[in-house]
Order: structure tokens, then C-alpha cells, then sequence
């Protein structure tokens, strides 16, 4: 312990493997069997509640609490650093309060610090490296050939990882939580930008019941697009921005900026920003609508439309009717959206001039500030990545 807290006060530079580094205690994975969903159990944290640094805990599967008895090693505690092992790979987030208790899947590696690793913020410094494009390469090479990208415990446990001088990782560690907050409140102001937006749709719905009521099926008034397999050999193809549907779904505000891979398609797939997608869930369909060139993944589907105004206004109509919209769901569970059901669904169409185009001049400043909150996300953290890449760089040059 005390050759721990040594090391971790060191003023000089130093590189490790992620399972030998200083503030380490163990690196694992969660729970292989979990069993069945036991509504009065524990939570499990699965590869899909962790997203963008940060752990979705609205609706945890729940394990029986003798499974979570019989694997505490992989009991979750505040301060661990949770990574995703399969999809996602080296997505990661640092266990807060809020989860501690909760236990582990498969699908998660657990990076549990020691006493001292937490006071020096070793989870967040990792969370971080992990974030950066030199990690992420080397991640994805490692799972190259799988049919689903995955990270080995083995391969995360041998990662190397540079630990700066205790003076400048207490700067960096400084700017990383100041971003982490601003990050936290643009993604409110974000999210708060959009229900004002639907509860002025719902606002001009009510108020215009007598027009509102001009119905068009999806296949009137704009393009439906279906979606496709991700493809890493496709003649004269485009490499672009590839959603796949759980994408979608656990993507909790309504525009799309990013997805984590790409594909190749042809020209005439690639979908223009602007473009809604809308993917299928347990009991309604979720929509959201792209911010950036990208083809849908199979199992959703996009709808383009010609002008601004329309597309906004069938955005918040198909949110609105979440629900029965999964009328336009097929196969197993209803996993897949059919595009002849979706195509033929009927949705509210008034006159445009009257109700579309005034309903859009509302709504998009709301749409612009959502955008420009998610923008300096992107900076900030592009920010941070930089900083550390370029810190690994000068290290690599003393070495």
C-alpha cells in the first residue's frame, strides 16, 4: 500500500500496463449466467447502461440475489471503473453512489482501484486514455475479424497507460472534472431544449384539433428508407457513419451526432443530416433524427424528407406516438420495423403554411440550442483526448 501511494506521488513520468498501474488492484469481467430477470433483485449492469462515460441506471436488469451473493468479486463498489468488453469496446464510466452494490455481466470489465487510486482519481485519468483515438485503434485492431468487436480482459489488463507527474495528473484531473460537469449540464440543456419542443408540438396539436386532424400516411410525405447490414467490402462504396439500432435505443437525447462505427454503402444509401431514424423497443418505437451523414443499421428505418418543416413536424408527430407505433414492428418481439407497416402509418398532416411552418419556427431555435450544447460537448472532450494523446507522445520521445 505504502509503495502504492509512493508511486502515485512520484514527480517524474512513468508508463505501465492498465493491470499493473499504480492505484490498480485487479482487473475483471461480471457475471457469465446471470439467469433470468428477477423484478426484487439485484441490479446488473450490462454493456448497453454504459454510454458515453456515464451509467444509464433507469431500467437495470435485476439478478436473483443469491447469483450476486455467489460473485462479489465483481460486486460493484463506488469508484470502480466499469469498461465495455463486447460493441462498444473501451466505452467506460467510474461507478458512482448511486450503483454501489449493483453487480456486473459478461459483457463488462471491472478495473477495481485501491484506497489510494481512488484518491488520486486513477479511475477517471483511465476513463479518459480510454476515450482517446490511440486506444480506440488499438482496441478495434486487437477485435479485428470478430464478428462483434471485443476487448479481452487479457488485452485491457496489458494496456499501456501513462501515469504524469503527480503536479500535472492533479491539473489534468482538475480540467477532466470541470469538463465532466459542463458535459452533465449541456446534455440537460440539451434534453430540456427537446421536451420544451414537444410540449409545444403537443401545445399546437390541441390548439389546432380541427386541422391537426388532415391525416397522410409516412409514405406521402416523405422518403422511407430501410436499413442495412454494416459492410466492410462493398464496391465503389463510401466509408460512413453506421447506426445500429441499439444505438438508437439507448440513445437518450434526440439528436444523433455519432455513432461508434462506420461501414461501407453505396452513395445513394448515405442518409443527409436531418434524416429521422426510428428503431423498435419493448412497447413503443424510439426517434430521433441524425446530425451527420450515416446509413441505419438493418432492423430500423429512415424517413428524408424535402424541407426543414416537415421533417420537424413528423419528428415530434412520431414521438408523440411512441406506443402506436409498434403496430409498425415485425419479427421476433417485434424487433425489426416493417417498412410496408411504417410506410402505410397514418400521421397527423395540417396545411403547411398554417400550422407546419409556424410549428418549425418554434421549435428550431429550441432544436439550434440542443445542437450547440452537444457541439461544445464534442469540443471539451476532444479537448481532453488531445491533451493526454499528446502527453503519451512526449513521454514516447523522453523514452
Amino acid at each position: 500500500m505504502y509503495e502504492d501511494e509512493a508511486e502515485l506521488r512520484s514527480q517524474t513520468w512513468g508508463i505501465h500496463p492498465l493491470g499493473r498501474l499504480p492505484g490498480v488492484d485487479s482487473v475483471t469481467y461480471g457475471i457469465v449466467t446471470p439467469g433470468p430477470h428477477q423484478p426484487t433483485g439485484v441490479p446488473l449492469l450490462q454493456a448497453g447502461d454504459i454510454a458515453g462515460g456515464v451509467v444509464d441506471q433507469n431500467t437495470p436488469r435485476m439478478i436473483d440475489a443469491a447469483v450476486h451473493r455467489r460473485h462479489q468479486r465483481t460486486a460493484l463498489v463506488a469508484g470502480d471503473l466499469v469498461v465495455v468488453l463486447v460493441g462498444r469496446i473501451g466505452d467506460a464510466a467510474v461507478i458512482g453512489a448511486d450503483q454501489h452494490g449493483w453487480n456486473a455481466a459478461r459483457s463488462v470489465g471491472v478495473v477495481r482501484c485501491t484506497e489510494a487510486g481512488q484518491q488520486h482519481g486513477i479511475g477517471t485519468l483511465l476513463k479518459w486514455w480510454l476515450r482517446t483515438p490511440e486506444v480506440r485503434a488499438r482496441h478495434l485492431e486487437s477485435s479485428a475479424g470478430s464478428e462483434h468487436s471485443t476487448l479481452t480482459v487479457s488485452t485491457l489488463a496489458q494496456l499501456p497507460v501513462p501515469l504524469p507527474p503527480l503536479d500535472l495528473r492533479t491539473r489534468i484531473l482538475r480540467t477532466m472534472r470541470l469538463v465532466e460537469q459542463r458535459i452533465e449540464l449541456n446534455t440537460r440543456i440539451a434534453a430540456c431544449a427537446m421536451e420544451l419542443a414537444d410540449a409545444h408540438f403537443d401545445r399546437y396539436v390541441e390548439e389546432n384539433k380541427d386541422v391537426t386532424r388532415s391525416a397522410a400516411a409516412i409514405a406521402d410525405v416523405g422518403e422511407v428508407v430501410g436499413g442495412m447490414r454494416r459492410s466492410d467490402a462493398i464496391e465503389g462504396g463510401v466509408l460512413v457513419a453506421w447506426a445500429a439500432p441499439a444505438e438508437v435505443l439507448r440513445h437518450k437525447l434526440v439528436h444523433l451526432d455519432r455513432t461508434d462505427q462506420t461501414t461501407l454503402a453505396p452513395p445513394h444509401a448515405v442518409c443527409a443530416p436531418g434524416t429521422i431514424l426510428v428503431a423498435p423497443r419493448p412497447g413503443g418505437v424510439e426517434t430521433v433524427v441524425s446530425r451527420i451523414p450515416l446509413v441505419p443499421g438493418r432492423g430500423m428505418l429512415a424517413l428524408r424528407t424535402a424541407r426543414e418543416a416537415d421533417s420537424v413536424w413528423l419528428l415530434h408527430e412520431l414521438r408523440s406516438r411512441s406506443k402506436e407505433l409498434v403496430s409498425t414492428a415485425q419479427g421476433q418481439q417485434g424487433r425489426e420495423m416493417s417498412r410496408k407497416a411504417f410506410s402505410r402509418f397514418t400521421v397527423s398532416w395540417p396545411d403547411s403554411s398554417d400550422v407546419r411552418e409556424p410549428f418549425a419556427r418554434i421549435a428550431m431555435p429550441l432544436h439550434e440550442r440542443a445542437d450547440a450544447a452537444l457541439e461544445e460537448n464534442r469540443v471539451l472532450e476532444t479537448l481532453i483526448t488531445t491533451e493526454l494523446t499528446e502527453m503519451a507522445g512526449q513521454l514516447k520521445g523522453k523514452r
